[in-house]
């Protein structure tokens, strides 16, 4: 991993709580689709974001970072950010990247601000042309938190082999959608998994019930990705 202080391109709020952050590494990185990077507060204290972008001319990192007032963790980096107008990182990190000699179909799960994994991994696949289907399914606890949503629909009406499925853990009377949690959707929409790559991102409670449930639908750890397995 390599430590690079990056300008602050961008800092907005996409929707409540929840802000998109563009930076500019003061020299060349690298990194694959599904790695995240440390931003680094202190020497023992390094703080992990999935990177929600690819590899571009531009030399640009995106992140997608959830932060209510509560939350001391986000909000103290984000604080920097703006007061600073820089931040140091440290990248590339995570082995639950995209990988390329898989020729399976593949489903994205992600819960809240893990989407920011999943759109990473699925910016690559859709520039190696979606070899084969890719399944985005995305739980939120409410539907205003769906803040890349006409996005992934625009991404599906482009792109047959993509399907994406939203999922409102807590819907409303205005939400026509799915509707409760997002790893019993897949569930209930495969009778097996054992023909697919499945890619996770969100909290780590849901990823270990997840993985459980997974195991039950004929998943194999092989075929299971997600950076919260390195540590539960």
């Amino acid at each position: 991993m390599q430590n690079v202080t990056c300008s602050v391109q961008a800092l907005e709020e996409m929707a409540d709580t929840l802000w998109y952050v563009r930076l500019k590494p003061e020299v060349p990185v690298d990194f694959l689709p599904g790695q995240y990077l440390l931003v680094v507060m202190a020497d023992d204290d390094k703080r992990p974001f999935s990177i929600a972008n690819t590899m571009n001319d531009e030399g640009i990192v995106e992140l997608h970072i959830g932060a209510t007032p509560d939350n001391t963790y986000a909000m103290q980096v984000l604080k920097r950010m703006q007061d600073l107008g820089e931040i140091e990182v440290q990248l590339p990190a995570g082995k639950a990247h995209l990988r390329e000699d898989a020729h399976r179909p593949v489903i994205l799960m992600a819960g809240g601000t893990g989407f920011a994994y999943t759109r990473s991994i699925l910016k690559q696949l859709i520039a190696d042309d979606l070899k084969q289907p890719i399944f985005l399914y995305w739980g939120v606890r409410h539907a205003e938190h769906l803040y890349a949503d006409q996005e992934m629909k625009a991404w599906a009406e482009q792109h047959a082999a993509l399907t994406y499925i939203p999922v409102v853990q807590s819907g409303g009377d205005d939400w026509q959608g799915r509707t409760g949690l997002v790893h019993e959707a897949i569930m209930e929409d495969f009778v097996s998994l054992s023909d697919y790559d499945v890619y996770i991102a969100g909290r780590f409670e849901m990823a270990g019930v997840a993985r459980e449930a997974f195991k039950e639908q004929g998943i194999v750890q092989e075929q299971l990705f997600g950076d919260a397995y390195e540590f539960i």
